[in-house]
């Protein structure tokens, strides 16, 4: 997955998540830590490195699975 398209998966999770706040919310469920609302926002405009990136996708896609599943 090339960076442009990690961008719009991210975003595409984010906007599942509800917003930036509530993207925070979920991963620091399943993690335990977080990172910030900013740095999500930055990350969702292609601000980010690859591994943070993948890392919050990775993230928010386990804790969307989880919130889904527990319903």
């Amino acid at each position: 997955m090339d960076k442009e398209a990690r961008t719009r998966r991210l975003a595409e999770l984010v906007a599942l998540a509800g917003s930036q706040r509530k993207a925070e919310a979920l991963i620091k469920s399943i993690r335990g830590a977080s990172p910030s609302k900013s740095a999500i926002d930055r990350a969702v405009k292609g601000s980010c490195t690859e591994y943070q990136a993948v890392c919050m996708i990775d993230d928010l896609t386990a804790a969307l699975k989880l919130k889904v599943n527990s319903k």
